[in-house]
């Protein structure tokens, strides 16, 4: 008889460490257990009341640890930060990806996503920047940030919303170059070791070395902001000649004396000099930039074959009559 008490105290125990387990393990799902730690209290306002992204996943029935996923030991660690104090205020923002976004927000893929805003004047979803992630625009616990407005009017207005963001205006002498995103190619450059830009920054050279400030101050000044593309600057012989002393080009004719024993697929061409020999044809100078490029690979001595198809002068009716 007293067995059988205790397998049923036991038992009873075992069942309220059960209900107490499942209970728990529901509770720590709530938005409202997040807030047990103080420092989480402004996130489960934004969540319970705002205008804030926050309240309209709230409003779907959408908690925290649906899109916050920590594991078992992300949750201990958590804890263990909180009981010692060892956390730093504001806590660092988590940046979802847009794959992790558009798993529950239609149309499901970013392609769609652009044809769905294409009637607006400006897409803000079809960036000459390219496919963007959701949260360079779309906050959830602060307000949302009209990126594009720094650059273009705005275009994404209302409650909850940041707007006026036109932080450029538009162009200050001493701000570094990579501050526009349509820069992020070039300064890209400077870490390509197969391009020239690359070459230049190893000897230590910005940006203004050779764009010089009286053209930047004109350029930006007849620049439109938001311009898809910029067009390319084409630097003079003497520009190169600037620097390019150590090396003796220092004249384009001894350029041409220092290629006159260049070899292509072993047939002997001058680039610097492609006429020489042709009958009737006087010497001419090919400004540097023609085949040297900065920011994008140089076509070398194909530069030549606009006219010369595979080195050979059948072409040459386009040019000579």
């Amino acid at each position: 008889m007293k067995r059988r008490k205790v397998w049923v105290i036991v038992g009873v125990a075992v069942g309220v460490v059960i209900v107490a387990g499942v209970t728990g393990w529901n509770y720590h799902k709530e938005p409202r257990f997040c807030a047990t730690c103080h420092v989480m209290k402004p996130y489960l306002t934004s969540w319970n009341g705002s205008e804030l992204l926050a309240h309209a996943h709230a409003e779907a029935d959408i908690a925290c640890l649906e899109c916050h996923e920590p594991t078992i030991q992300q949750q201990m660690e958590e804890g263990i930060k909180f009981v010692t104090n060892d956390y730093e205020t504001p806590l660092q923002a988590r940046e979802f990806g847009q794959e992790w976004c558009l798993r529950c927000h239609e149309p499901g893929s970013y392609k769609e996503l652009t044809q769905s805003t294409e009637e607006l004047e400006l897409n803000p979803h079809d960036s000459h920047y390219g496919e963007m992630e959701c949260s360079t625009c779309h906050k959830v616990h602060r307000e949302s940030e009209d990126y594009c407005a720094q650059c273009h009017d705005s275009v994404v207005t209302g409650t909850g919303w940041i707007t006026a963001t036109q932080v450029l205006e538009w162009w200050d002498p001493d701000m570094d170059c990579a501050t526009c995103h349509i820069m992020a190619s070039y300064t890209e450059s400077l870490q390509d070791a197969n391009l020239s830009a690359y070459t230049h920054a190893q000897e230590g050279l910005v940006c203004l070395d050779c764009h010089e400030l009286a053209v930047l101050e004109q350029v930006h000044e007849e620049a439109k902001p938001g311009a898809p593309r910029l067009k390319p600057r084409r630097f003079p012989m003497e520009s190169c000649f600037d620097c390019h002393v150590t090396n003796e080009h220092t004249s384009y004719q001894e350029i041409i004396e220092r290629t006159q024993d260049y070899t292509v697929d072993g047939e002997k061409i001058n680039p610097h000099d492609p006429h020489a020999g042709v009958e009737g044809s006087e010497q001419e100078q090919f400004e540097c930039y023609g085949c040297h490029k900065m920011h994008k690979e140089s076509p070398g001595i194909e530069y030549c074959y606009g006219c010369h198809h595979e080195r050979t002068f059948e072409n040459c009716s386009v040019c000579h009559e």
